[in-house]
């Protein structure tokens, strides 16, 4: 089985920006969205297991994240724009009918993509994302170090803190890692978060959508994601017990398993 040193990265121009992206496996193409002000890191343990299942599987970092430049030096500040970009993305790279993950925004993002482009999608899985997401305060004002000095201690453990009460240290620590060059791409994240609300067009959405949620995750209330699913013609929940905000970081087999199960089922592999 391949390993996360096999996995290959590239740059590529979307929207005229320079943007990175990890690759691994061949066959049906599968699209990974990453967790607010992180990277296309979070996925490094899961692209070889996609691999296996018979993925061509793709993780990219979103404008401003990590090694991808952000589209005309400003930070994006809505789902929609993100969701556009990944679009974009696909478009760039020629993929065909691709499954779209994402989590936490990249949950939500998903979401947005298929609202608008579910014809082009063979299924969709929101892991940790909602129909709408009102659960963060604007934090408009953080985006100036000197105005919230302590906004990158806030973002590190917003984020540690959300993982499964078993995650190891280790883990913990690679996290932190993951989320310390959040400080100003973060704040449009969680703006985009905080506003996201696209309830209105889901219905009609047509493509099979598994809308995963890990039980010990308290940034994604029960009620919201009974409440997306419940719009969703193809749609389906799954809440799953001890697991936090990260599931393809904090358990990748278990979460391979379910998507490869689910698009099994739907004719997608």
């Amino acid at each position: 089985m391949a390993t996360p040193e096999e996995i290959r990265g590239h740059y590529i121009k979307v929207n005229g920006t320079r943007t990175f992206y990890d690759e691994l496996g061949e066959g049906q193409p599968i699209v990974c969205i990453h967790t607010a002000g992180a990277s296309s890191l979070e996925y490094q343990y899961i692209l070889p297991l996609f691999a296996k299942a018979g993925f061509h599987a793709y993780a990219l970092d979103l404008p401003g994240h990590s090694r991808s430049y952000p589209v005309k030096w400003k930070q994006h500040r809505s789902i929609h724009e993100h969701a556009e970009f990944v679009h974009a993305f696909v478009q760039a790279l020629g993929l065909v009918k691709p499954v779209i993950i994402g989590c936490s925004i990249g949950g939500d993002i998903t979401l947005d993509y298929a609202a608008h482009h579910w014809r082009e999608m063979a299924a969709g899985v929101p892991m940790e994302g909602c129909a709408r997401t009102p659960t963060f305060p604007l934090p408009s004002e953080r985006m100036l170090p000197a105005w919230a000095p302590g906004w990158q201690d806030q973002m590190e453990r917003a984020a540690i803190e959300s993982l499964n009460r078993k995650c190891s240290a280790a883990k913990i620590e690679e996290l932190r890692w993951q989320h310390r060059n959040a400080q100003v791409s973060a704040v449009g994240d969680l703006e985009a978060w905080a506003k996201h609300d696209v309830r209105a067009k889901l219905k009609s959405v047509a493509c099979p959508m598994l809308v995963i949620r890990g039980e010990d995750d308290f940034w994604v209330p029960r009620e919201l994601v009974e409440e997306t699913g419940q719009l969703l013609k193809k749609g389906e929940v799954m809440h799953l017990k001890n697991i936090g905000h990260y599931p393809m970081f904090e358990d990748p087999k278990l979460i391979c398993d379910l998507v490869t199960r689910f698009c099994h089922k739907h004719g997608v592999l």
